[in-house]
């Protein structure tokens, strides 16, 4: 039967929804009752949840007190923050004292400037014009390694020249070769030059006395000594001193062949390849060798009672001797890979039963003439002819010259009209015509080794002088370590991608932890291990690595850091450019250090651009980017996959291009006509829009302006992408254009013109500080001159004590910075100092007074919570949700029994109130700073221990109490929440049921009422018809 819809019976006018709801109401109290008091389950548990966050919040801010730092934060200061800045390395523990600092000089960045010219555009002559970092082939040496590494005690000498003048030279803060000769030249009181003969310092007097030329030590130091110059005393006019540098067990092998080192392979390979005279052959591994007497040891324990390795008489080279016999002949060669016999000098066969090595070092201020030409050495040398401009005639036998100063050395013993010596760029020879004859000078080969051609001097002109010209000394090997590079800072190791010209890219691991690479050649191994057309060596002039590409293909060949800087740390993120390789047009990147520009055609063009130079700086966002032309044909960039090779403009013009019409699709891509920007036009005549879009995270399009759809210019379709760099343009002359072309290198030099009031000159500054950043300039036939007007040098300090001839140690930095390696702390020098400053290291209270304020401050925290809990309101007669809970009172009770107890066993103090931390009347923590300062400065130790003691301290119990009430499914807290959860589930269940059969009720009732309306209609129409009912008349009858 359908449910009658009205809440109102239609026939007895009773309520019956109302009826029915205050008849469920009234059975519906247990249900409500068992709601009420779920409900209030429910905020109990809330509120054991919240007791239960701020206990472990405390229990973490006591934690705290267990770590170590919170007791050993230091605080430095210097006696002098004008000069010497002092602070404390993150995470840093110094050691709590003082030492004595005294800056000797700050670090410095090169700068240069040209002779005048009358305008910026003024003919700069011809030729070129070369710079770059590295490859003096003068460099002194550092003294540390004199004295077979034992280095000099510094201090001072006393040099007398031989008219009787005495000066004393100050060489407390030399620290290499140079060093020490500048500070006896620039030395006035005496005519006394110091210069270098090999392994030994030369004094040459000029003062025209007849005296002695004397050398003594001055202060009772031993400076004299350790230079070899000890002790002279003679009547002449030059005094040689005694060598100073000589192989030693300890020489490292990086510092080898001028630096370059010795390549090394790895574990299992063999280094060495040795076949004696007795037909017997050995493979010698020298993968873990570190220095020259580490090679000795293996080369002497591999090959025991057959050879033996040495050091040779002279201190220069190794000497090998067979101990075999038989006629099989004795050699040495290279390993199946690697250069190890070369670099250690010994590879070739032995005309008897020893190899005497080539020469391994050079000399305090020399260059072996075997790293020349990039290392590949300049080879077998023998005559060389001289002819002077008077005529007059020498041969020159070079055939025993092992170092440039044995050329220079020979040359001027057997030419005496000429001078040879290193030229003014400190890269090459000059030889100069000392006679007033008109002739020709003339420098040819004396024999068939060619050794004129070899130097670079072959000349037969009426000029002077002749300049080799750069003879490149190498800088950078398979051997170099990474961790030399970037002035001594090393690299960042990361993942390096490479993109060849068909768009292969490939990546190479190099920050697997354990497998780091640790050389130069480490890198170019894992470089040419890639399956893509990229091959890596090092490059001909020997200062970087170049990547050739050998893919053929159209794209552009490039490299990324992905992470990590290995790769800009080798100039390996630069542009490719094409060269002739074998007769073919080849894409290569050539990290070399050295730079070079025709003075003749000085050209910048915005093509040139780098794409990492816009947007001040920071490059383009590197991703896909789609161009359709007016069709709806697109073709598409991967600037961070295939195309990732492009860095510059003009590559990606053409790249543009040449996959529009790879793919037929109409658009060309060029400069705009202001030079500012990539200028795209539709050519397709489609009826559609010219668009360009970026694809995914990328934002190139956008960062080149170029983004969005074209504009309509004289019936054509544009995207002019004006304003994405400045204009250059056109072949140029002059100071400007040659300032606009070194900056264009992006090589570490910022180059400018100024006007001095005269006349217009060329200024270069290095951007970065330091002794290795010194520029190596070569002005070649051009015009220019330079003058250096501040030097690039390291800052320097003095540690420890300077009072005393020798005292303390020399540490030099690149930059005025000094992290962490002078007594733990992190120094800043702002410029020298004539005395030496005090840096104090002390124990600071900082970080315990704020780690106790933050334990007092979770603590309170919690008892704030706990007594709105627990609270009881007398006037309103209500309670907090946990008032008179077991669980509220054994929370208060153990805390304040952790905060209060005694604490045995810890030394002195026992009590929390001993270092100022006591409860209050309310049950608050307090603290007492003063109190606390006191205690931590009368016994660090004692409060350190007191607080963090890993079996009984207070750290270790108030956690173990917080563990009790909160800690884990059995603590306090989590029984009494999961009790109260069981509790809950199983009144929600009641609840349920409740509420079924309050429904079924509910529905009965409902059906009841319906039901009696229906009953009660039924009787009323039967009382209506009842009622219709009329009575019969009396019956009558009639007779008739």
């Amino acid at each position: 039967m359908a449910r009658i819809s009205s809440s109102v019976g239609l026939v007895t006018g009773l309520n019956i929804q109302d009826t029915v709801k205050q008849l469920m109401a009234v059975a519906g109290r247990p249900r409500d009752m068992l709601k009420t008091r779920t409900d209030d389950l429910k905020q109990e548990q809330i509120a054991f949840d919240t007791l239960g966050s701020k206990l472990l919040s405390f229990q973490f801010a006591a934690n705290k007190l267990k770590a170590g730092s919170v007791f050993n934060t230091r605080a430095a200061t210097s006696s002098n923050e004008d000069v010497l800045k002092v602070s404390i390395p993150a995470g840093g523990t110094p050691s709590v004292g003082s030492f004595q600092v005294r800056p000797v000089q700050a670090a410095s960045a090169q700068q240069l400037v040209s002779q005048v010219f009358q305008g910026t555009d003024a003919s700069l002559g011809s030729g070129t014009f070369s710079f770059g970092f590295g490859g003096f082939l003068d460099q002194g040496i550092s003294l540390d390694q004199l004295n077979e590494g034992a280095g000099i005690q510094r201090g001072k000498i006393r040099i007398t020249d031989r008219s009787g003048v005495t000066a004393v030279i100050d060489l407390s803060f030399a620290r290499n070769v140079d060093d020490v000769l500048a500070a006896i030249n620039e030395n006035s009181d005496i005519a006394v030059t110091a210069t270098t003969d090999g392994d030994s310092f030369v004094l040459t007097d000029a003062s025209g006395g007849s005296g002695t030329l004397k050398v003594a030590e001055s202060a009772g130091g031993t400076t004299a000594a350790g230079l070899g110059l000890a002790g002279i005393s003679v009547a002449a006019n030059t005094a040689t001193g005694a060598d100073v540098l000589r192989l030693h067990a300890g020489t490292k092998l990086a510092s080898l062949n001028d630096g370059n080192g010795v390549t090394i392979n790895k574990l299992g390979v063999v280094d060495l390849d040795v076949h004696l005279a007795d037909g017997s052959a050995l493979g010698i591994d020298l993968h873990d060798a570190e220095t020259l007497g580490d090679v000795i040891t293996q080369i002497n324990t591999a090959g025991a009672g057959k050879i033996t390795a040495a050091i040779a008489g002279d201190g220069n080279r190794l000497v090998l001797t067979d101990l075999t016999t038989g006629a099989s002949g004795f050699s040495v060669g290279n390993g199946s890979t690697g250069t190890a016999a070369d670099d250690l000098g010994v590879a070739g066969a032995a005309s008897g039963a020893s190899i005497t090595g080539k020469r391994l070092i050079s000399g305090l201020r020399d260059t072996l003439l075997t790293s020349l030409k990039g290392g590949q050495g300049i080879g077998t040398l023998g005559l060389l002819q001289v002819t002077d401009r008077a005529g007059v005639s020498a041969n020159v036998n070079l055939a025993s010259a092992e170092t440039l100063d044995d050329v220079v050395d020979l040359i001027n013993a057997a030419a005496p009209n000429v001078t040879a010596a290193i030229n003014s760029a400190r890269n090459g020879l000059s030889i100069t015509d000392d006679t007033v004859g008109v002739g020709n000078l003339i420098i040819a080969n004396g024999d068939a080794t060619n050794s004129a051609d070899k130097l670079g001097l072959t000349v037969n002109q009426s000029a002077a002088t002749k300049s080799s010209g750069a003879l490149k000394r190498q800088t950078i090997s398979e051997a170099t370590l990474l961790s030399s590079l970037n002035g001594g800072k090393g690299v960042v190791f990361g993942d390096v991608r490479i993109t060849d010209s068909k768009g292969v890219s490939k990546t190479a691991d190099l920050n697997t932890s354990g497998l780091e690479p640790k050389t130069v050649g480490d890198v170019l191994d894992a470089i040419n291990a890639l399956s893509n057309g990229v091959e890596a060596r090092i490059n001909d002039a020997g200062d970087g690595v170049i990547l050739t590409d050998t893919a053929a293909g159209t794209g552009t060949l490039g490299v990324k850091d992905l992470s990590g800087d290995i790769a800009k740390s080798l100039n390996l993120t630069r542009a490719s450019k094409t060269i002739d390789v074998g007769g073919t047009p080849t894409q290569v990147i050539d990290g070399a250090n050295s730079y070079t520009i025709d003075l003749s055609n000085l050209q910048s063009s915005s093509s040139a651009v780098l794409l990492s130079s816009l947007n001040g700086g920071k490059g383009i966002g590197a991703g896909d980017v789609r161009i359709t032309d007016a069709t709806g044909k697109a073709l598409a960039l991967d600037l961070n996959g295939s195309d990732a090779g492009i860095t510059t403009v003009g590559q990606l013009i053409d790249a543009i291009n040449d996959k529009a019409t790879a793919g037929g699709v109409g658009v060309v891509a060029r400069l705009n006509s202001a030079k500012t920007g990539i200028e795209l036009e539709d050519t397709s005549g489609g009826g559609g829009k010219l668009t360009v879009e970026d694809v995914g995270a990328g934002t190139a399009a956008k960062d080149l302006k170029i983004l969005g759809e074209a504009t309509k210019i004289g019936g054509k379709q544009i995207i002019n992408g004006a304003g994405a760099f400045a204009a250059a343009s056109g072949t140029q002359t002059g100071l400007s254009a040659l300032a606009d072309s070194i900056n264009g290198l992006k090589a570490g030099v910022t180059a400018s013109t100024v006007f001095d009031g005269t006349g217009y000159r060329l200024t270069l500054a290095v951007d970065a500080t330091g002794a290795a950043n010194q520029l190596l300039i070569d002005s070649g036939t051009s015009d220019l001159d330079f003058e250096q007007t501040a030097k690039a040098q390291d800052a320097v300090i003095l540690y420890g004590n300077s009072s005393t001839p020798g005292g303390g140690v020399l540490v030099s930095s690149q930059t005025n910075t000094f992290t962490g390696t002078v007594g733990g702390v992190n120094l800043t020098v702002a410029g020298a100092s004539d005395a030496a400053i005090t840096v104090s290291v002390s124990q600071t209270d900082e970080s315990l007074v704020s780690t106790v304020e933050d334990f007092v401050e979770s603590y309170n925290s919690l008892r704030d919570d706990l007594d709105k809990l627990t609270a009881f309101d007398d006037k309103a007669l209500t309670t907090g949700l946990l008032f008179g809970t077991n669980e509220a009172l054994q929370i208060d009770t153990r805390l304040g029994r952790a905060l209060t107890d005694r604490y045995a066993g810890l030394g002195d103090l026992q009590s929390l109130e001993q270092i100022g931390l006591s409860l209050s009347e309310d049950g608050k923590l307090e603290l007492n700073k003063t109190k606390l300062k006191s205690a931590f400065e009368a016994d660090p130790a004692g409060v350190q221990n007191f607080l963090s003691n890993a079996q009984s301290g207070v750290a270790v119990k108030i956690s173990k109490v917080v563990d009790g009430l909160a800690g884990d499914e059995n603590s306090l807290i989590a029984s009494s929440s999961g009790a109260l959860q069981d509790t809950i589930e199983s009144n929600e269940t009641r609840l349920d049921q409740f509420e079924t059969q309050l429904k079924a009720q509910e529905e009965r009732l409902l059906a009841q009422f319906y039901q009696l309306e229906t009953i009660i209609a039924k009787l009323k129409q039967s009382q209506s018809a009842l009622d219709g009912l009329q009575p019969l008349a009396p019956y009558t009858g009639v007779s008739g």
